[in-house]
């Protein structure tokens, strides 16, 4: 299936009706998803698009009562329009207005379920601290189960502070240590801790986190990015 992005309407001005189909199509499938408990990557490609799409409406006077000029992009951070130098029919532009205003409204419904499902499953996970907390929590590690595949994930963080158009950002990395297999006799996540500080003798007193729910969802495309989500607000909190 076809990524649902903004050349979806400003290529589909030129055939409404099939790309009325392709929308619907797309968010039948991503609907179903949410359905199996998997939000991603569904859930963002819909609130980025959805965005745009309400930022394109908002600045509809600006574009129709300029010169037409072709859509490239939207800039979300300041809400503005991005336009190739190439010009655009009027005709075209207000076919593309027409299935933005038919398309927003059912992609807000089926937005507004997946954000329901991610805050059910961001309630869900409960957040526990390995050991003693360090002053510095822009790097450490965060054990989080999978216990569909009977996994514990290692995974290593590390938060950064960045700069985009005069406005800071925080940004969250995460990549894999070593998953380990899920059992009774497993060490403890403070035993866990203590062979990373041995192994990984740059971060000698890490922040640690501990980050479980019951709820048997799909891993990489639910749990994970809700915990690391979670973890983020946890860290700047």
């Amino acid at each position: 299936m076809a990524s649902l992005d903004l050349e979806t309407f400003t290529n589909g001005a030129q055939d409404p009706e099939r790309a009325q189909m392709t929308i619907a199509a797309a968010l039948e499938h991503i609907t179903a998803s949410f359905r199996k408990n998997r939000l991603y990557p569904g859930l963002a490609e819909l609130i980025e698009l959805t965005n745009a799409l309400d930022t394109l409406r908002s600045n509809r006077a600006q574009y129709t009562t300029s010169l037409p000029r072709k859509l490239t992009g939207v800039d979300l951070d300041n809400r503005t329009l991005k336009f190739d130098a190439l010009p655009t029919e009027p005709d075209i532009i207000n076919k593309m207005f027409v299935l933005v205003d038919w398309a927003l409204p059912l992609m807000q419904a089926v937005t507004e379920e997946g954000v329901v499902m991610f805050d059910f499953v961001t309630n869900s996970l409960n957040v526990d601290v390995v050991g003693i907390m360090p002053l510095y929590r822009d790097e450490g590690y965060a054990l989080i189960p999978d216990e569909r595949r009977h996994l514990l994930h290692v995974l290593r963080y590390e938060m950064s502070l960045y700069t985009a158009d005069g406005d800071k950002y925080r940004a969250l990395k995460t990549y894999e240590l070593e998953p380990r297999k899920l059992s009774t006799t497993m060490p403890s996540p403070e035993s866990i801790k203590i062979g990373l500080v041995r192994d990984h003798s740059d971060l000698p007193n890490p922040a640690t986190y501990y980050m479980s729910t019951d709820l048997d969802f799909p891993f990489d495309e639910t749990i994970l990015p809700v915990a690391k989500r979670k973890l983020m607000r946890v860290l700047i909190s």
